[in-house]
C-alpha cells in the first residue's frame, strides 16, 4: 500500500504491540502526530516536560517488557529528554526516542534547533539512525527496535527529518518483528555450575534488574529454595523477590549498612545474574573485588561485552537470565547443610533486624520510617510502589517490604526527579492498582508537574514527599568531606500540601509522628490523586546513619 512515511511509521509501531506514546508535541515532527490520529489503538500521552514524558517511557517498558516509546521535538525538546535516555542506559531498559530534525535540505548549516544527534547521544544510546529517505523508515526503526532489546537492553534514537516524514512510499503489510532470542546456558555450564554450587559454604546469589519478568522471579525463587541461597538485589532492584522470603536478604545500596557488609564478604561463592557488576552493585569494585574477586563468581548475563569488562570470572554465560535459572532449577541440587543454612539465617536475620523499625525518642520532626512502616501496612497487596533518587530512599529501601505481588520502579541512574513520571506510567498501565510515589523535595520541583498529567488522564496516584529542605544526598557529603562548609544544599519549598490542593488534588500534611498512621491511611484510601507532604527532621537524612 502507499502512504505517508509517518503512518508507514505509527503502523509499523502498532502492529509490533506499542499502544502508548509519550510526548511534547512538537511542529518537527507535525506528520508523526497527525498519523497517531489515525491510530486509536495507541495512546497519545502528552506530557509537560519532555524528561518526564521519557521517564514515562522507560517506566512503561519495564511494565511491559517492550521498548517504551518517546517522541520529542528537536533541540530543546531532545535535550530535555537526554536524562530519561541515560536512565534506560544505566538501568538496561529498551528505549526507543524518535526526534523531530530539520528539513534534509537544512542538513549541516546550523539550521534552527538543528543538533547532531550522532555526537550528541552516542555515548549514551546504543545507536542512532538518521532516517533520509521514508522508504528506508520500516528498515531502520526495525534495527532500531532490535539493537534496543537484545544483548542489554537500552536506548536508541532515530532522527525523523520533518520532510521525509511526508515521503510517499510503498509499504507491505507490516509484519510483526522475530520474538529476540533468549539464549540459554549449555549443558558444560550447568554441570561446571551444579559441581560449584554443591562445594560452596557460603554462596551468594547476587539478583540483578534484567531478572524482570514473573517467570524469571519465579526461576529464582525456586533455585534459591533449591540451593538453600541468599539472594541480594542489586542497587535499587528491591523487586527481584519477596522481601518477606527467607531467602531475601537485602538489597546493596550506595552504602551498605556495616552489619551487611561485613558478613556478606565471608562468601566463599558469588552467583551474579542479571547484572552487569558495576560500581554500586559492587560496591566500588570491592564486593566482589576487580578485577580479580577473592571468592569465586560465576557471571550470568545476555552481553558477551559485560561477562569480564570489571572482573574476572571463574565462569562466565553469555545467557538470558531467565531462561538461566529456569534450567539451574531442574538440575537435582544436595540436601542444604547445616553450615549453609547457618550462613542463610544468618544474613537473612541481619536483614531483618535492620528492618525493624523503632521509634526515635529524640525525635523533631517526622521519622520516615514511621511512615514507610504505616505504608507497609495500608498499602494493597498487589500496590506499584515508585521511588525517586535522593537520601530519603534509604528509609523506604530500609523498612519497605516489597511482597510477591508488589512491584517497586527506582532507577539505578540516581537521577531526580523519576519517581512522579514513573507512578503515572504505572498509574496508566495498571489503573486497578494503588500507586504509590516516594520522593524528596528535590526531585519533587523537578517533575513532579507531571501531577497535571495524571490529573488530565484521570489516573489515580499517592504521592509521599520528603521534605527536609535540603540536598540531602549532597549535604551529607558535604559534612563528610568539608564539615560546616555547607554550600548550595539548602531549599526554600512550598506548602506542598496546598500545591497539591491547586490541582484540584487532595494535600496531607505529616508533621509529627503521632499523625502519622491515620494521616497515611486516609491519604491512601483517598479515591482520586493524593499528595503527602511530610516535614522531616533535616538532622536525620539518612536512616542507617540514623
Amino acid at each position: 500500500m502507499r502512504c505517508s512515511a509517518a503512518e508507514a511509521l505509527i503502523t509499523f509501531l502498532s502492529s509490533n504491540g506499542i499502544d502508548r506514546i509519550f510526548c511534547v508535541p512538537g511542529e518537527s515532527y507535525l506528520s508523526a502526530l497527525d498519523a497517531m490520529y489515525e491510530h486509536p489503538t495507541v495512546e497519545v500521552i502528552a506530557c509537560r516536560h519532555e524528561g518526564g514524558a521519557g521517564f514515562m517511557a522507560v517506566a512503561d517498558a519495564r511494565l511491559t517488557g517492550r521498548p517504551g516509546v518517546l517522541f520529542t521535538s528537536r533541540g530543546p525538546g531532545s535535550m530535555n529528554a537526554a536524562i530519561s535516555l541515560h536512565a534506560a542506559q544505566q538501568d538496561g531498559v529498551p528505549l526507543l526516542a524518535f526526534i523531530g530534525h530539520v528539513t534534509r535540505e537544512e542538513l549541516g548549516r546550523g539550521a534552527f534547533q538543528e543538533v547532531d544527534y550522532r555526537q550528541t547521544f552516542g555515548d549514551i544510546a546504543k545507536g542512532v539512525f538518521e532516517v533520509h529517505s521514508g522508504n528506508r523508515i520500516i528498515d531502520l526503526v526495525a534495527q532500531a527496535w532490535r539493537l534496543a532489546t537484545n544483548g542489554t537492553p537500552g536506548p536508541v534514537v532515530v532522527v525523523l527529518p520533518e520532510d521525509m516524514l511526508a515521503d510517499d512510499v510503498e509499504v507491505d503489510a507490516p509484519l510483526p518483528l522475530p520474538v529476540p532470542l533468549k539464549p540459554g546456558p549449555t549443558i558444560t555450564d550447568l554441570n561446571a555450575i551444579q559441581q560449584r554450587l554443591s562445594e560452596a559454604k557460603r554462596p551468594l546469589l547476587l539478583a540483578g534488574g534484567q531478572i524482570n519478568t514473573p517467570e524469571s522471579k519465579a526461576a529464582l525463587r525456586r533455585v534459591a529454595e533449591l540451593w538453600g541461597l541468599p539472594v541480594l538485589g542489586t542497587f535499587k532492584q528491591q523487586e527481584v523477590m519477596a522481601n518477606d522470603h527467607p531467602n531475601w536478604v537485602g538489597q546493596v545500596g550506595f552504602v551498605m549498612p556495616s552489619l551487611m557488609a561485613e558478613s556478606l564478604e565471608q562468601a566463599d561463592l558469588i552467583l551474579a545474574v542479571g547484572t552487569r557488576l558495576g560500581d554500586i552493585s559492587t560496591q566500588g569494585y570491592r564486593f566482589p573485588a576487580a578485577p580479580v574477586p577473592a571468592q569465586d563468581v560465576i557471571h550470568v548475563y545476555p552481553d558477551t561485552d559485560q561477562i569480564g569488562r570489571n572482573i574476572v570470572p571463574r565462569i562466565g554465560i553469555v545467557a538470558d537470565s531467565g531462561t538461566f535459572l529456569a534450567e539451574l532449577g531442574k538440575l537435582p541440587a544436595p540436601t542444604v547443610t547445616d553450615e549453609r543454612q547457618t550462613w542463610l539465617d544468618e544474613l537473612s536475620g541481619n536483614y531483618h533486624s535492620l528492618g525493624k523499625y523503632s521509634p526515635n525518642a529524640n525525635e523533631c520532626g517526622v521519622d520516615p520510617g514511621a511512615v514507610v512502616t504505616a505504608v507497609n501496612r495500608n498499602a494493597s497487596p498487589d500496590a506499584l510502589f515508585c521511588l525517586d533518587a535522593g537520601n530519603f530512599a534509604t528509609w523506604v529501601h530500609r523498612y519497605l517490604t516489597v511482597h510477591e505481588e508488589q512491584r517497586l520502579l527506582a532507577s539505578a541512574s540516581g537521577a531526580m526527579g523519576s519517581g512522579v513520571p514513573f507512578a503515572v506510567a504505572a498509574g496508566m498501565r495498571h489503573p486497578e492498582r494503588m500507586v504509590i510515589a516516594f520522593l524528596g523535595d528535590g526531585g519533587a520541583l523537578m517533575t513532579c508537574n507531571e501531577l497535571a498529567t495524571a490529573i488530565h488522564h484521570g489516573i489515580n496516584i499517592k504521592i509521599i514527599i520528603v521534605d527536609n529542605s535540603v540536598y540531602g544526598t549532597i549535604k551529607g557529603f558535604q559534612e563528610k568531606l568539608f564539615p560546616g562548609r555547607q554550600v548550595a544544599t539548602s531549599l526554600t519549598n512550598p506548602d506542598f500540601a496546598a500545591w497539591a490542593e491547586s490541582f484540584g488534588v487532595r494535600g496531607y500534611t505529616i508533621d509529627n509522628t503521632d499523625s502519622v498512621e491515620s494521616t497515611i491511611e486516609s491519604a491512601l484510601a483517598e479515591d482520586g490523586s493524593a499528595v503527602i507532604h511530610v516535614k522531616q527532621d533535616p538532622a536525620r537524612l539518612n536512616a542507617f546513619s540514623a
